[in-house]
């Protein structure tokens, strides 16, 4: 049986890392390598620091936009490793806002234009039962702050459930119909690992999505998952990780 175990860990990443000086409050998060390229044609880069994995180490960057420095960093997909991830960039950075963006699958074809805001997520993944009590969904705390801002600005959006999964060979027919009867509009990796996580830390996560595959009827379809269609979103869904950071 699953249960949350509140004991003191052996393992912190104070174990692995040391602090470092920053001015930054807030970091954005991609999970593509487009978009750092992306950022590096309009923004000076300048590599703060890394974190590292046994696959190498990764580049924690920080530009200037409006005389304001941001963090930015590109994570590993799925929950696991980008929710330990999170862990070790807040203790070295202290950063304690953090913006996270990304594709998804969608479950229903009205989200295909829209930016998707996530407000619970089904718990689908294995992660999310180390930070806090077990329970089929957790509520995303900071949902009405992006939608405000979302809607300050004139951008369209959409706010609804998500399936955290971790298994993207296991999304069966059975368990969207299940979860379309549940009112969830996407599936994606990440969503309640790095909900719980940083509930679990202390730190605010804002986090929401874009149209990639669509699972919405019994055959699968691309969408805008990869290829140009998709660079164009995740570049557009930077410049909106910028509104957001501008005014959380």
């Amino acid at each position: 049986m699953i249960y949350f175990d509140n004991s003191k860990p052996l393992i912190e990443p104070q174990n692995f890392y040391k602090k470092i000086e920053t001015s930054s409050e807030i970091c954005i998060v991609t999970f593509s390598y487009k978009v750092i390229d992306y950022i590096k044609t309009i923004y000076e880069l300048k590599i703060l620091t890394y974190y590292s994995t046994a696959n190498g180490k990764v580049a924690i960057y920080t530009f200037t936009y409006n005389n304001k420095e941001f963090l930015i960093y590109m994570s590993p997909i799925g929950s696991n490793i980008a929710g330990t991830i999170l862990d070790e960039v807040s203790y070295i950075t202290n950063v304690k806002k953090f913006i996270f963006f990304g594709s998804c699958g969608i479950l229903d074809k009205k989200c295909q234009n829209k930016i998707i805001v996530p407000n619970f997520a089904y718990r689908d993944e294995g992660f999310s039962y180390h930070y806090l009590e077990a329970g089929d969904y957790i509520n995303i705390k900071n949902y009405q702050k992006i939608e405000k801002i979302l809607a300050e600005n004139g951008i369209n959006y959409i706010v609804g459930k998500t399936w955290t999964t971790d298994a993207i060979y296991r999304e069966t027919i059975n368990k969207i119909n299940k979860r379309k009867e549940e009112g969830c509009l996407t599936v994606e990796m990440e969503c309640a690992g790095l909900e719980a996580i940083t509930r679990y830390r202390n730190i605010d996560l804002y986090i929401f999505f874009f149209a990639g595959d669509i699972l919405a009827n019994d055959i699968w379809e691309r969408g805008h998952l990869g290829g140009k269609n998709e660079e164009k979103r995740q570049t557009n869904a930077f410049n909106i990780a910028l509104i957001l950071a501008q005014n959380i």
